[in-house]
């Protein structure tokens, strides 16, 4: 379809978008299994966190950190906390626990989500301050309501944070503004060129980098 004349004013009015898609979203491998999501999918589970975000008391402008490795549930809660108005403040896995530590403090993040591929507790981590979830703990089977929330460009989306090593973190703020910026030109010219592509639909992209990362996402 042609989305040039769609709103798109927030990234929420993408997650309107992507989950009335009727196609696969992701396929991913961990070298153990291939696992493939479509967008309905996707989308039914994120209302889904985002009612349990709800339920646990966390409300618009809550801050919840993100450590743990690229796997489909990072998605899913990222887009779960967005469509909520929590701030994502998302961590390369290989962090160190005493810089989780500190990040959390300096948002005040009421909420850690953990990989399988960090080792962690709260007396190793020292986030005892912050309930602790798991990414592997997303269901899958789970929806909710879309929240009922008033969104605006300048909404802070994620803060992204230096690695800090040898200094105070320094975190980055990003607002729904700032990624808008960078997406709507490219959704623009790919909608131009679309009905030329069509004999190599769909279109893959492999993604190898970190989703703590902004191009990752």
């Amino acid at each position: 379809a042609d989305n040039s004349n769609v709103p798109r004013d927030t990234l929420v009015d993408f997650f309107r978008d992507l989950t009335s898609i009727r196609a696969d979203f992701m396929v991913y491998d961990d070298g153990y299994r291939r696992r493939s999501y479509t967008y309905d999918e996707v989308g039914r589970a994120a209302r889904g966190f985002a009612q349990k975000l709800s339920v646990a008391g966390l409300q618009k402008g809550d801050t919840v950190v993100f450590w743990g490795e690229n796997r489909p549930e990072w998605i899913v809660c990222y887009w779960g906390c967005l469509i909520a108005g929590i701030i994502v403040v998302p961590l390369d896995y290989r962090s160190s626990a005493e810089f989780v530590a500190r990040v959390r403090t300096l948002v005040h993040a009421r909420l850690v989500l953990f990989g399988d591929e960090v080792q962690a507790s709260a007396d190793a981590t020292g986030v005892a301050g912050a309930e602790q979830w798991r990414f592997s703990d997303v269901d899958w089977r789970s929806d909710g309501p879309m929240p009922a929330l008033l969104t605006s460009r300048d909404d802070v989306v994620q803060i992204i944070f230096t690695s800090g090593a040898t200094a105070e973190p320094k975190g980055v703020v990003i607002r729904h503004r700032n990624v808008l910026a960078n997406i709507i030109p490219v959704e623009r010219e790919i909608t131009k060129y679309r009905r030329y592509a069509r004999p190599f639909h769909p279109l893959r992209f492999l993604n190898l980098l970190p989703l703590s990362h902004m191009f990752g996402q």
